[in-house]
């Protein structure tokens, strides 16, 4: 847990209710936790605060959640950072639209569990095997 005190999460999601669940269950894996209720606070937060990872919802108010990819991706720094989708949105379209944004993983919020969330979480700050 101690090694996950140094990685910030961006959570982007309209739900309140699950904003507040991923942040606790985060937070308590030691993460650092910021969250945004839409994809243009989201992207402003994004930019200023530059976490390690962003976790976002595609649909929101404001802006959507490939919109706001789409505009990181022009930035220096947000053409690398890692996207993981967290969407109720399970057409084909828009998991491809996302992929081609270079975001790393696409979860179906109905689809899977906290823990698989989690574990997807891990996997993007596992350091590689030598």
């Amino acid at each position: 847990m101690d090694a996950n005190k140094d990685k910030k999460i961006l959570i982007v999601e309209d739900e309140v209710p699950t904003a507040l669940a991923l942040g606790d269950k985060l937070a308590h894996e030691g993460y650092t936790v910021i969250k945004a209720y839409n994809g243009k606070e989201g992207l402003a937060m994004a930019l200023a605060e530059h976490p390690d990872l962003i976790l976002a919802d595609l649909r929101m108010p404001e802006m959507s959640g490939l919109e706001l990819i789409a505009e990181l991706r022009k930035d220096s720094w947000g053409a690398n950072v890692k996207v993981i989708i967290l969407t109720n949105v399970s057409d084909v379209e828009s998991i491809d639209e996302a992929m081609r944004h270079n975001t790393f993983h696409y979860i179906v919020k109905g689809d899977t569990t906290m823990q698989n969330v989690l574990e997807k979480i891990r996997a993007q700050f596992a350091e590689p095997v030598k």
